[in-house]
């Protein structure tokens, strides 16, 4: 019998797609629980009430519940919880903030663009890539939880993004900048320099310490690529430092009442000042740029680069690559140099002396 009396409970035992055993206070109950259990398995349900009730929960979940949890359990760890807040909620109002997640499919998938560059028609590729980032993590985190199919297969589009010319500071503009800050904030213009010299994103300077700065070095601890790094300090910026340290805690931050914000107003008012109000590019993190580039451009090797900027990829610090022309220049000379050979010259043998003269090899006394 799958009943059985055990002491003053009754229970069952039956085995259906394997063996399951529940206790009941009445022999009604235990009945009851034998013959529903039996239903749902003929259904292809789950015969589990445990089971059973988190699948009728997954089957709740909608598009806005999704993105609290994956914000909560995920995004809220990371250095771009803003950013994943904003392009989260871009993609919950365009599927439906209400609409239950496990009613997702390609088709809608693809849509997500379409009505992205029905509400704005000059929506960058970049754009779309970061919404459907997004929502490519969303996907993947309810398949692991089972508020969608583990079965679902699915495509996230990749749009094609155009290489922008990267925008830096010039060497005049770095003067007549500094020197018109200087004339409405001198701690500005100290900021700027520090930020220009050492490639530092603005968060990471906020955070930087008195122990942070030797007579030599800074480290930052703190990065968006989660790796510690050092960056040695020009003389100009040791300078400030050493002045900021002056009279301060071990553990005080060296810029405790600046914010991207508050450095921005000023920023703005600078641009003004150069006439590059119309310039979109001319922003503060401008200046990470001019530190990459101005490294770039005097020979120092990409790899090198990319450990001073903690670039936690080398395709990122890559983007610099063009601007060094001068390898280009000396790796032009084996076809020069091939052409110029003497014919009986063998194929690794030289007979000619060069010199150099603007990047280009010439005969020497011709």
């Amino acid at each position: 019998m799958p009943i059985k009396q055990r002491g003053n409970s009754y229970q069952v035992a039956i085995t259906l797609d394997k063996r399951y055993r529940k206790s009941f206070k009445t022999r009604v109950e235990a009945e009851r629980w034998e013959l529903e259990a039996k239903l749902r398995h003929a259904k292809g349900e789950p015969v589990d009430d445990r089971k059973r009730g988190k699948a009728k929960e997954a089957d709740s979940i909608t598009w806005e519940q999704l993105r609290k949890e994956v914000m909560r359990n995920r995004w809220s760890k990371q250095k771009s919880t803003s950013t994943a807040e904003i392009n989260s909620k871009t993609i919950v109002e365009i599927l439906g903030a209400d609409a239950l997640v496990k009613h997702i499919s390609q088709r809608a998938i693809d849509d997500v663009a379409v009505m992205m560059q029905e509400e704005n028609e000059e929506v960058s590729p970049a754009t779309l890539n970061r919404k459907y980032s997004s929502l490519s993590v969303m996907i993947k985190y309810a398949k692991k939880r089972g508020y969608i199919p583990k079965d679902f297969d699915f495509e996230i589009p990749k749009y094609k993004e155009a290489e922008h010319r990267i925008r830096w500071i010039t060497d005049q503009e770095e003067k007549e900048m500094i020197a018109y800050l200087m004339t409405i904030q001198s701690e500005v213009a100290d900021i700027v320099t520090i930020l220009i010299n050492t490639g530092l994103r603005l968060s990471e300077l906020w955070r930087l310490t008195v122990r942070d700065v030797t007579d030599t070095h800074l480290t930052v601890w703190e990065s968006k690529s989660g790796k510690a790094r050092s960056v040695p300090l020009v003389s100009k910026v040791r300078e400030i430092f050493k002045d900021r340290k002056e009279n301060r805690a071990p553990d005080s931050r060296l810029f405790p009442d600046w914010t991207n914000y508050r450095l921005t107003h000023f920023w703005n008012r600078g641009r003004d000042y150069l006439g590059l109000s119309n310039d979109p590019q001319y922003v503060p993190h401008v200046c990470r740029h001019t530190f990459c580039t101005r490294l770039i451009q005097r020979g120092v090797p990409i790899t090198h680069v990319q450990r001073l900027a903690g670039h936690s990829v080398i395709t990122t610090t890559l983007r610099y690559a063009h601007l060094s022309q001068g390898d280009l220049d000396l790796a032009i000379l084996a076809l020069e140099e091939g052409q110029n050979r003497a014919p009986n010259t063998p194929e690794n043998g030289h007979d000619l002396t060069y010199i150099k003269e603007g990047g280009i090899a010439a005969k020497q006394g011709a």
